[in-house]
């Protein structure tokens, strides 16, 4: 399934707007490149399936969800915000970059660490790892085989036991009505001593090192 055609079909599936509905805006989707593109989306979808008060409430409820968290961590300064790491896949590791991840983990209170950036003395050194992936359950041994390697033993994610599990079904895909659970999932693993969601064993799990 296209990210287009992924992202139409969850905003109108939560309009409760029928398939031949969804079918026939896909012709004319342009990527969606912003939260707030996405908003104007919504509401543009809406008004093409009739659902103009549907789509206002669904747009006023994930800013209401977004503002809170931005809200909540307003006082976090630069220098405190952690370097997320973000794998798809453990074996072999492949490192996941886009502007949806980066833009997210901003609201979130955080960065997203580039593997391909050296610091200082060349060092890698992440300070959290997400491992995003449809198939949790199957990357318990590989992920401990990984987090076995000397390169990471020494980073700061693994000394601070900040390596998480996340469930990457129908989420972190790019901007659809998805985006408030995927910063609330973010936000929770992160900064859990201010915000909670009730993600953990559902959404998540924190691998224990």
């Amino acid at each position: 399934m296209s990210l287009a055609y992924s992202s139409l079909s969850q905003i109108a599936t939560s309009l409760n707007l029928p398939e031949s509905v969804t079918e026939k805006l896909i012709s004319n989707y342009e990527l969606v490149e912003s939260k707030e593109e996405l908003f104007q989306l919504i509401q543009q979808i809406g008004i093409e399936g009739g659902k103009v008060d549907e789509a206002a409430d669904m747009v006023a409820d994930l800013e209401e969800r977004i503002n809170l968290i931005s809200h909540k961590l307003k006082f976090i300064k630069e220098e405190q915000k952690p370097a997320v790491l973000i794998l798809t896949s453990v074996n072999p590791p492949v490192f996941e970059r886009n502007d949806y991840l980066e833009d997210i983990l901003r609201i979130a209170g955080a960065t997203i660490y580039d593997a391909q950036i050296t610091d200082g003395e060349k060092t890698f050194n992440p300070d959290v790892l997400l491992i995003i992936s449809d198939k949790m359950e199957s990357l318990f041994s590989d992920v401990g085989v990984l987090l076995s390697l000397e390169e990471w033993q020494n980073t700061n994610a693994v000394k601070n036991n900040k390596i998480f599990l996340v469930n990457g079904t129908d989420h972190f895909n790019g901007y659809s009505s998805k985006i408030a659970e995927d910063i609330e999932t973010l936000a929770e693993i992160i900064y859990p001593q201010y915000l909670t969601f009730g993600g953990s064993g559902e959404s998540w799990v924190q691998f224990e090192v």
